[in-house]
């Protein structure tokens, strides 16, 4: 073959694999958990505690520049995309209103204003730039009846592009591109109120859920993704079983992508498989569940108040790429994470696997 052609040969399959990325569709964005803005412990307080002020303005900070940022080969290569779709935070915004009496009242209006202010929630309107989706933990409320839980509400009134909310107005759904999503409190389970011996009020979620999957998801076999405070495998009297058994049962109808959690911090962030009865990182087939660690709950130990606790810090960044024509889809979760309060951090873990995207979704 001419060098002419050799060169023409190549030209056409640089052009070929530039249309066939250029084809592809990515839709990305983050997830937190835990950030626990926590105020110093004062009847009028004015700032945080220093070690939650650090963490948090500092995070804060890592999320305001993190579009772009390299993307080590290690962990796939590539850059942060420039068109993050939001944030999921899943619960404990704040740390003190599972707390009562003292200073705990002036504390938690203190941390949720701070919240609110570094968060927004439409994107641009608080310090970072795209829309925010929490949810609530057992720290904002663990029986979903706190102040918090009634401006998460008003909040949903606002967010941008719900899909569906539920009846009481605390749970929610959202479409980014053919991805459906799903917000479900502190839990998932029947009923607004805590069963007898147990901790938590579930607010209704598996009510919203089982609507919200028929009637937006249905037999379509678009990807889900659910997120909630609780792990799915939490112990009986945090997750009442038959209501951990009828989630399992209603979600291995659907094409679940992926199901995000906070509550055990767990540093770093990590990955582990489920089916409702086993769960291990090991497990070979499983709904995919992800703990993306706490972005913020740092404070001073109290028996040495020259130090803190809880430096360990991560989040997920997420992508799922939409592959033109019949090639598989591929679903992406990278974690980062810090050792020292947000002080030096970098990547930490890459899991990726094949995803099917069902045509014209």
């Amino acid at each position: 073959m001419s060098q002419a052609k050799t060169i023409c040969l190549a030209a056409f399959f640089t052009f070929l694999l530039s249309e066939l990325r250029a084809g592809e569709k990515s839709y990305a964005f983050i997830v937190s958990g835990d950030c626990q803005y926590l105020a110093k412990n004062s009847a009028r307080p004015r700032a945080l505690d220093p070690y939650s002020e650090q963490a948090n303005s500092r995070f804060i900070r890592l999320l305001k520049e993190l579009a772009g940022k390299s993307i080590g080969k290690k962990f796939g290569g590539g850059k942060v995309s420039s068109e993050l779709l939001g944030l999921i935070i899943a619960g404990d915004l704040i740390d003190s209103l599972d707390k009562g009496g003292g200073n705990y009242p002036a504390m938690q209006q203190f941390e949720w204003k701070r919240f609110l202010r570094d968060y927004g929630l439409r994107g641009g309107d608080g310090r970072i730039p795209w829309p925010v989706y929490e949810l609530h933990g057992n720290h904002d409320g663990p029986q979903g009846d706190t102040f918090i839980i009634k401006d998460i509400i008003a909040r949903n009134r606002e967010r941008p592009n719900l899909a569906g909310r539920s009846k009481n107005g605390l749970h929610y759904s959202w479409d980014w591109g053919p991805l459906h999503l799903v917000n479900l409190g502190i839990f998932v389970g029947s009923g607004e109120k805590k069963r007898k011996d147990h901790h938590y009020a579930p607010r209704a979620s598996l009510d919203f859920l089982k609507e919200d999957l028929e009637s937006r998801v249905g037999d379509s076999r678009r990807p889900v993704i659910m997120s909630f405070h609780l792990h799915p495998f939490s112990a009986e009297y945090d997750w009442p079983k038959e209501d951990l058994s009828e989630f399992w049962k209603t979600v291995s109808a659907y094409n679940v992508a992926a199901i995000f959690h906070g509550h055990t911090h767990g540093s770093p962030p990590s990955r582990t498989r489920g089916d409702g009865k086993k769960f291990s990182p090991k497990l070979p087939e499983g709904i995919d569940i992800f703990n993306p660690d706490d972005s913020g709950a740092a404070k001073t130990d109290r028996k040495n108040p020259s130090k803190g606790v809880g430096l360990a810090h991560g989040f997920l960044y997420v992508e799922l790429i939409d592959h033109p024509g019949g090639k598989e889809d591929t679903f992406i979760v990278r974690s980062y994470a810090t050792r020292d309060n947000w002080k030096t951090h970098g990547w930490h873990s890459i899991w990726s696997k094949t995803i099917n995207i069902p045509s014209g979704k």
